[in-house]
């Protein structure tokens, strides 16, 4: 894996990538660029081409090639070091001990990319000039749905034969087994042969960030199912790709190639149930929604999320269903440090039709009121069960089910988070008054529910990982100089890491770094980039490029003197230490009469020697 990272970094310029994506401009020996991850007005993002990195210091994000396309494209380490791989023109070493696979066949991922691909292309163009797909295109005229918006979400139609799809494949070279690997068609059930999976249904493309088509969801055309005039027939108002090595439904969202971008800038992200409701909201310019494909939003789809944003807004559909669904992912985000917010539409609108309806200003403004996971559950329960005077059997219910889900949330969050406290207080004080009860007796049985509850062990953390809070913020001013003289050169950190200690670094970032040093020069080799190369997180390259950058500014600084500087900081540092512990020592009598005065005096020639330098040592 190693050499794959570095033949692929060597193979890779941080200019030529940046400005794939990014306007950039000259400045000094860099490029700046308007950063894509926040409303940039003035130029914040700092391309270093020497260095091959990059950083915007507004949103305390950097890193290098590996780190700009996973920040882009919202991809894990795997799969941005393949992208740059074949941008590059690169084979990957394989793995020596995968079995060996064809190209074309069914477990060829390339193979099957490029099938679904071919595929969502042929059915696109059928929904636009056959005139089988009149149906759908009525349909789509009926919901609003603009040609625009048709050619911007590949939206197409698979005709009611049997077959069609398999006839357009003789000609393009893929084999009946392909299609049959990525859901296309399937086996008939009586006889040889296959079927098209889609016949008769508009078709919605699920891309994944890399707006590659990864799987369909086909929607039955009312106008098709009157036509067939059987009173027994209903088939399914949807039909969604099953899995394939291509796709998997728990995760990927609906549309988030297309909403990447503007959840990043808004920090938000609309999360709807259907396909028709995402198209509608873009449609009208909101385009930070997204949908779940034919299934219920999971842990899957949060760690797909939370590369973009930490809030979401989950809208559901107004009618008892989507109450249901609300109560029943709570629980899910609880355990998951995402802001989430739980707006139910009303009059059982769905928001296609609701946006329709109301417009999109509308909409947009009950996004923003949206109340949060917790006070959705508070009014929920509420608008369902009585008062305590009316029903007391029923108020109990209701106020157990309330304080369960708060205890659950604040196991998992963590004691110290302020703003849980508060908003605690918040429920406790609604429930106190709704129901009619003393908030001393709620906050007891809530701490009961606590001692109750099993504990929810932290997370484990990789090796090197450091705290979600921007690192550099938590270093010392100490732990800032030392790290910025590691990264001088492979020779003053050899030097250093043979005489500092990880004990002498207090923050996690700074501990995990310096190891990171260590280990490199150890192996003879600690340049930045070799530590960019080995930097087992994405935290942990921006907490270096970081650094990096803070020390060039100070390049022609007396290295020397500032190593001195801080090995006498240490020094002092651990003197402090011991004087502590001798001073403790001696208040609490702990030490015998001779020790004691040794003690003192020793106190008093460290504090001497600090005022007035060493002693001479010439003659």
């Amino acid at each position: 894996m190693d050499d794959n990272k570095d033949i692929v970094r060597q193979a890779t310029d941080i200019v030529d990538l940046a400005g794939s994506y990014l306007s950039l401009r000259r400045q000094g020996r860099g490029y700046v660029a308007l950063c894509p991850w926040h409303d940039d007005s003035r130029p914040s993002l700092q391309i270093n081409p020497e260095r091959q990195s990059f950083k915007c210091w507004v949103c305390d994000i950097g890193g290098d090639v590996f780190s700009f396309v996973m920040k882009m494209d919202g991809l894990e380490f795997r799969e941005a070091m393949e992208m740059l791989a074949d941008r590059a023109g690169i084979s990957l070493a394989p793995n020596p001990n995968a079995p060996r696979i064809e190209p074309g066949s069914p477990g060829d991922k390339k193979t099957l990319y490029a099938a679904m691909a071919w595929a969502v292309a042929a059915y696109h163009r059928c929904l636009q000039v056959s005139p089988a797909a009149a149906p759908a295109r009525r349909y789509l005229a009926d919901r609003s749905i603009t040609d625009e918006s048709v050619e911007r979400f590949g939206i197409g139609f698979a005709p009611t034969d049997w077959d069609w799809l398999l006839r357009q494949a003789e000609g393009a070279g893929f084999s009946p087994a392909v299609l049959e690997r990525v859901n296309l068609i399937a086996p008939r059930k009586s006889g040889p042969g296959h079927y098209d999976q889609f016949r008769g249904r508009l078709l919605f493309p699920i891309r994944d960030v890399r707006s590659r088509p990864v799987a369909i969801g086909g929607r039955v055309l009312p106008e098709l199912v009157a036509a067939e005039q059987r009173p027994d027939y209903k088939p399914a108002k949807y039909v969604n790709s099953a899995e394939t090595p291509i796709y998997s439904k728990s995760h990927e969202l609906y549309a988030l190639d297309l909403a990447r971008d503007r959840a990043q800038q808004r920090d938000q992200l609309i999360v709807v149930e259907g396909y028709t409701d995402v198209i509608a909201a873009h449609q009208a310019g909101v385009t930070n929604v997204v949908a779940a494909c034919g299934t219920a939003v999971g842990e899957g789809h949060l760690k797909l999320i939370r590369r973009y944003t930490d809030r979401v807004v989950l809208v559901l559909d107004g009618d008892e269903a989507g109450r249901r669904r609300a109560s029943e992912l709570l629980e899910l985000f609880i355990a998951s440090p995402i802001d989430l917010k739980i707006l139910t539409l009303p009059n059982g609108l769905d928001p296609c039709d609701f946006i329709s309806s109301h417009g999109s200003d509308e909409f947009v403004a009950l996004v923003d009121t949206a109340p949060d996971a917790l006070e959705h559950k508070l009014m929920s329960v509420s608008e369902r069960m009585p008062t305590a005077v009316e029903n007391t059997h029923d108020a109990a219910s209701a106020v157990e089910e309330v304080l369960g889900t708060l205890a659950k949330t604040r196991v998992a969050v963590g004691e110290a988070n302020s703003s849980m406290v508060l908003r605690e207080q918040s429920v406790l004080g609604r429930l106190s008054r709704r129901f009619r009860l003393p908030e001393e007796g709620l906050r007891q049985r809530l701490n009961d529910l606590r001692k109750g509850s099993p504990a929810v062990a932290p997370k484990a953390s990789p090796a090197g990982d450091m705290p979600a809070l921007p690192p550099a913020k938590t270093l010392s001013a100490w732990e800032r100089e030392a790290i910025e003289l590691l990264l001088v050169s492979s020779e003053i950190a050899l030097e250093l890491t043979a005489t500092l200690d990880e004990a002498d670094f207090l923050s996690a970032a700074g501990r995990a770094v310096f190891v990171l040093c260590r280990e490199q020069a150890e192996q003879g080799d600690a340049s930045f980039e070799r530590l960019m190369l080995a930097a087992a997180s994405e935290r942990m390259k921006g907490l270096l490029v970081e650094l990096d950058e803070r020390g060039r500014d100070r390049a022609t600084s007396d290295v020397r003197r500032r190593i001195n500087d801080l090995l006498s900081a240490r020094r002092r540092r651990h003197e402090d230490a011991r004087h502590g512990e001798q001073l403790a020592a001696l208040e609490q009598g702990n030490l015998a009469e001779t020790a004691a005065d040794e003690a003192v005096i020793a106190l008093f020639a460290d504090r001497k020697r600090r005022e007035t330098g060493p002693l001479s040592t010439d003659g």
